[in-house]
């Protein structure tokens, strides 16, 4: 078998074009190793082993490429040549980064560690949920967990904390629950709640004041009546306002009303 044409590709690779029209890609190191030059003749022994070289040579390659933006785990790294390659080039290729340090399944768990840390206000829970995403071994998962739990204090709750509050506009205690699920979702449990400090000087008399005027129009603007009285009590109640205040705002308005009807 004979080379037919050598045709330069994008990022140092060739497309090597055989006389019996097979072709293939070959990276520049391939090209210099096997002297894949137009004209070269090959047996058919020596033609398959020098192919199973280049794909090795081509995942290699590809694989420092792909893991040079950023940190892979060996399962994301195996999904991405298993495009492309068989099990065999996939394991050869896997082990040699292995071997030269290129690729670390612990490294990787502690930079992902570091990243939810510091960059994002993920728990625990969300560092060994994406880990076993990863197929990372239990080990390093149950290591890194705990490493980030020791990371965990009362400055990083309440800031958690007090940026959700800027942006809630309702009861307090409507507040605090949806607090506690949403750090539930991020992966903090009980634990970490008990960090945070609710002592804050938050004012929901605004917010009830809308509130109690939307609920109030839809179940008793046909008249009051002791279900409809229950339903904005109810209404209200789900939003997370005390049952006192509500009362004492419908008293007073009903006192407003008995005052107006008052001939006396």
């Amino acid at each position: 078998m004979r080379i037919e044409k050598v045709s330069l590709l994008k990022q140092g690779f060739y497309k090597i074009v055989m006389d019996n029209g097979d072709s293939f890609k070959a990276h520049e190191e391939s090209i210099v190793r096997y002297r894949l030059i137009s004209g070269a003749e090959f047996d058919t022994e020596e033609y398959n082993r020098i192919l199973e070289s280049i794909q090795y040579d081509r995942a290699y390659v590809q694989s420092l490429k792909y893991i040079s933006y950023k940190l892979r785990s060996v399962y994301e790294l195996m999904n991405y040549l298993g495009e492309d390659y068989e099990t065999e080039i996939i394991d050869q290729t896997v082990q040699r980064l292995k071997d030269e340090g290129y690729l670390n399944d612990k490294r990787y768990g502690e930079a992902l560690k570091n990243t939810l840390l510091n960059t994002t206000d993920k728990g625990p829970g969300a560092l060994k949920r994406e880990l076993l995403n990863h197929h990372i071994d239990e080990d390093i998962v149950t290591e890194m967990v705990r490493l980030f739990d020791r990371e965990i204090d009362e400055e990083r709750m309440n800031r958690i904390k007090d940026k959700l509050l800027k942006r809630h506009k309702g009861a307090y205690r409507q507040f605090r629950m949806k607090l506690f699920e949403k750090l539930y979702q991020k992966g903090y449990d009980q634990s970490h709640m008990e960090l945070i400090s609710f002592d804050d000087d938050f004012d929901e008399g605004v917010y009830f004041e809308k509130d109690f005027e939307k609920y109030y129009n839809k179940h008793m603007k046909k008249g009051s009546t002791p279900a409809s009285k229950q339903k904005l009590i109810q209404a209200l109640m789900r939003k997370g306002y005390n049952y006192d205040m509500i009362l004492e705002k419908l008293g007073g308005i009903e006192d407003g009303f008995s005052e107006l009807n008052d001939p006396t």
